[in-house]
């Protein structure tokens, strides 16, 4: 079966993806990845989310998932990417902490400590600062980290 990438971005909630479809299905945003498909994304690295805490290891598929989110740079996509690098221990291990910041450290930083409510708010905070504190990494720094690893992909 080959995908329709453009039906799927429109429909990709009543389309069943089986972990290979999935895998296409970002190879292909890898290439043509629009403005419009953080939604898609979202879904997918869900979709890798769930499959990954029924399992060992950490896919390439979820790695690009988380990276390709990643790159959308939008804020509230942090708590779909900290849900992804909690799934295992293999994930908390093998995602790197660079890709929980979409939208630079202060902007991403700023829109965790606004959500009070949320309730990984505390964890998440203290992964960020502790990652932070460790890694003394740069808006730039984590921009160069997101090309090499975009890189390993192309």
């Amino acid at each position: 079966m080959s995908i329709d990438l453009d039906r799927l971005r429109t429909d990709f909630a009543n389309t069943p993806l089986d972990e290979a479809d999935r895998e296409e299905v970002l190879h292909l945003l890898l290439r043509e990845r629009r403005e419009g498909d953080a939604d898609l994304l979202r879904h997918l690295l869900a979709a890798e989310t769930a499959a990954h805490r029924e399992g060992w290891g950490l896919s390439e598929t979820m790695v690009l998932a988380a990276l390709l989110l990643a790159e959308c740079g939008r804020e509230e996509d942090v708590w779909t990417l900290w849900e992804a690098k909690n799934a295992s221990f293999d994930t908390m291990a093998g995602l790197d902490g660079f890709l929980l910041f979409p939208a630079g450290i202060s902007g991403t930083t700023a829109h965790v400590i606004a959500s009070e409510s949320h309730p990984e708010r505390a964890d998440l905070m203290t992964y960020m600062s502790e990652y932070l504190e460790y890694e003394k990494l740069t808006d730039e720094e984590i921009r160069e980290h997101i090309a090499e690893l975009r890189s390993h992909y192309v």
